[in-house]
């Protein structure tokens, strides 16, 4: 069992080694040097090293009609970050800046900008809360949603911006008000 255990491990160090030396990570000589030393040390311990492969020569006239066919794909097929934040945005009424740039892999710096551009181009609806960090969507064309920035009970400022189907509560007098 324990030299199964060797031999696995000197199988992996021969694997990283290898890995190592494709990055750029390792000299030449320090790669023939340690490489030699794991082989040496794999048949000690009952296994057998891969046999290295030579790589064939390939004729010039052979590439040249050589036809080329792409690797296959598993991976879906990655957005664009304006389509990215676009969805991210619309599945959610208010979402913070923070939160878009996470779900949709975008900077959140290049969010912001992304949806300026997007409100500009009239393809979204609504608003940026600076002051919360939030995008709030709106209701399609036409003007951006109602918002509140006072209680309409105490006149405080809210700490953040109410939009209109929202419930808030004051932070100063406690009384709770749907914004409508």
């Amino acid at each position: 069992m324990e030299d199964h255990n060797e031999i696995t491990k000197l199988e992996i160090a021969i694997k990283d080694l290898d890995l190592d030396y494709m990055r750029g990570w390792v000299s030449e000589e320090e790669y023939r040097t340690k490489m030699d030393a794991l082989r040496t040390s794999l048949i000690e311990a009952g296994g057998t090293p891969a046999p290295s492969k030579p790589t064939p020569r390939i004729a010039a006239a052979e590439l040249q009609t050589a036809k080329l066919h792409p690797p296959p794909v598993e991976k879906k097929a990655t957005v664009d970050p304006v389509t990215a934040v676009k969805r991210t945005v619309q599945s959610m009424r208010r979402i913070s800046v923070e939160r878009i740039s996470q779900e949709s892999g975008v900077s959140a710096h290049n969010v912001t900008k992304i949806l300026g551009d997007l409100l500009d181009g009239r393809e979204l609806s609504g608003r940026i809360d600076h002051d919360a960090g939030d995008f709030i969507l709106g209701t399609g064309t036409g003007p951006s949603p109602k918002t509140i920035h006072g209680c309409p009970y105490c006149r405080t400022e809210l700490e953040r911006v109410a939009v209109k189907g929202e419930t808030v509560t004051c932070s100063v007098c406690r009384e709770s008000f749907i914004v409508s």
